[in-house]
């Protein structure tokens, strides 16, 4: 059956005890779930959070939309020499050691084709599952993406697969031209507010909370038109 409510939960970055903090916050009955990517890298359980949303998505229909991170950790799987540096310096080490239960520096010494072959033979399933992952939803009058939408497009649809996941210039600022709310993450609020609540403006709320750096894990419970509450975790 159709849900007329959704619950909808930014940036995770590896924080599993949050995320079943705020999952207890779930009205799993009439909510849609729905998760705005960003769930592994940098913080200390990716793992734990990747078999939780994992499990949420087969048993609950939750809908799991892509991030730059799970973008940077599928480019890495399929070419690990030539992305190994880029998914390094944003925080992908420490995803591989939780995954192969190892040392960072015991990643760091091994050449990056045998850690991705190990990994592989550990969770065969990466790969397809990464790939499946959308770039953005629709729920009633609200997008629902990773990073936002170019307004420069004639419809937002036409937005580019890398701005979906890593747009800010020209996307927070600029006037919403699609006639719809825009719930996004990959930009930590602190950066566009002295807050760790929602940024708001102009019809888009940003729940990039910051978690992972000491912020807080946002979340937002809508209907088919309108934000009804906010749900925020410090």
């Amino acid at each position: 059956m159709t849900k007329e409510k959704a619950f909808v939960i930014g940036d995770i970055h590896g924080m599993y005890h949050s995320l079943e903090v705020m999952l207890s916050h779930w009205r799993r009955d009439e909510e849609q779930l729905i998760l705005v990517g960003d769930y592994i890298d940098r913080g200390p359980n990716s793992d734990s959070v990747l078999k939780t949303v994992r499990t949420l998505q087969k048993e609950h229909n939750a809908i799991l939309l892509r991030g730059n991170h799970e973008q940077l950790f599928l480019n890495y799987l399929l070419e690990p020499r030539k992305e190994w540096k880029l998914y390094k310096q944003n925080g992908g080490a420490t995803t591989i050691s939780q995954l192969l239960q190892i040392q960072i520096e015991d990643v760091e010494a091994q050449a990056p084709e045998e850690v991705v072959e190990k990994l592989l033979e550990k969770e065969p399933w990466l790969i397809e599952w990464l790939e499946s992952l959308v770039y953005y939803t629709t729920f009633g009058n609200h997008i629902i993406v990773h990073a936002g939408v170019d307004f420069t497009k004639s419809d937002w649809r036409y937005t580019s697969l890398h701005d979906f996941l890593w747009i800010r210039e020209g996307f927070h600022y600029e006037k919403n031209t699609t006639g719809r709310n825009i719930i996004f993450g990959h930009t930590p609020v602190q950066t566009l507010h002295e807050s760790v609540e929602p940024w708001q403006r102009d019809g888009k709320w940003g729940i990039d909370g910051g978690n992972v750096y000491g912020g807080s894990l946002i979340a937002l419970r809508i209907d088919r038109e309108e934000v009804n509450d906010v749900v925020v975790l410090r």
